[in-house]
């Protein structure tokens, strides 16, 4: 079984003041997108987890593990006997939901073995106690609004289908979460409507990770960009395509030869020394992979 584990974006990030529990007020307008991780099942004599990426953490202290003995207490079960493999491709602590996503198809994975509904309403629970972002990945579809701290669904959205995107994360940057919100407070930004694409979170994480900064300004310096945002806490960065200027006349060629701009803006960036890759919004979460998939 090989399951697919999409990433996120936040379209649209309010972010309000601390509240007594702590936690902030957060309203989100996500959606999920193409880039994504895989999780591989395979049967084993006992529960075993691998990541292809060392993301500076024990195996126990993973999303994916954390999730699997949460879910085996709620329902009383045994840890499964199964070969949990996690193929990461969702940069790591980039704001773009890669370990709240895998926690959501750690959710999926056990609903299919134990023959259980993904969307039972205590998998919500737990979801969200997992972390504020969780409870995203088990939304009824692909684009929707959040309140609370992030972890409570308050409308289902048509998806926006294959808005294309450019999804990259600086060289040597790094933006703790924790810290991103600490400056905040010492700064915070006005709420806004969540049908303004933008992220109140930008100014803090751009004061906690320079890099983060000079990589936006970039983004929004190049023409075929119609829009760049922080992504969630940072330290990545979305970037959308003027969709009139996916090609365009290269000067420097024949007359006849056209230049695919979104493939040359990741190029430029990939030169520029960060992680890059091309992306879109899509219609299907959390699912199992075809065969052919």
């Amino acid at each position: 079984m090989r399951i697919i584990s999409p990433a996120k974006i936040n379209l649209s990030l309010s972010v309000g003041a601390l509240r007594s529990d702590g936690y902030h007020q957060v309203d989100s307008f996500f959606h999920l997108i193409s880039l994504h991780d895989v999780l591989t099942v395979h049967p084993a004599s006992s529960f075993n987890f691998e990541s292809s990426a060392d993301l500076g953490i024990s195996n126990e202290d993973n999303f994916v593990v954390r999730t699997v003995k949460a879910m085996t207490e709620l329902h009383g079960k045994e840890l499964p006997a199964i070969r949990l493999g996690l193929e990461k491709n969702i940069p790591h602590g980039a704001g773009l939901g890669g370990g709240s996503s895998n926690a959501a198809a750690a959710i999926f994975i056990l609903s299919q073995l134990w023959n259980l509904p993904f969307d039972d309403p205590r998998h919500l629970q737990l979801a969200a106690q997992i972390g504020s972002d969780v409870p995203l990945f088990l939304a009824p579809t692909t684009a929707s609004i959040m309140t609370g701290r992030g972890e409570i669904l308050k409308e289902s959205k048509d998806p926006i289908l294959d808005l294309p995107l450019a999804i990259v994360k600086p060289a040597a940057a790094h933006s703790p979460t924790g810290a991103v919100y600490q400056a905040f407070d010492a700064n915070p930004q006005p709420m806004h409507e969540l049908s303004v694409w933008k992220n109140n979170l930008e100014k803090a994480a751009i004061e906690v990770s320079p890099k983060t900064a000079e990589l936006l300004n970039w983004l929004r310096s190049q023409d075929e960009v119609e829009l760049a945002q922080v992504a969630g806490s940072g330290c990545a960065c979305w970037a959308q395509f003027d969709k009139r200027a996916s090609y365009c006349k290269d000067t420097n060629r024949n007359e006849d030869q056209t230049v695919d701009l979104q493939l040359d803006l990741v190029r430029k960036a990939k030169n520029l020394g960060h992680w890059a890759c091309l992306a879109h919004t899509v219609n299907s979460g959390i699912h199992e992979a075809s065969v052919h998939g």
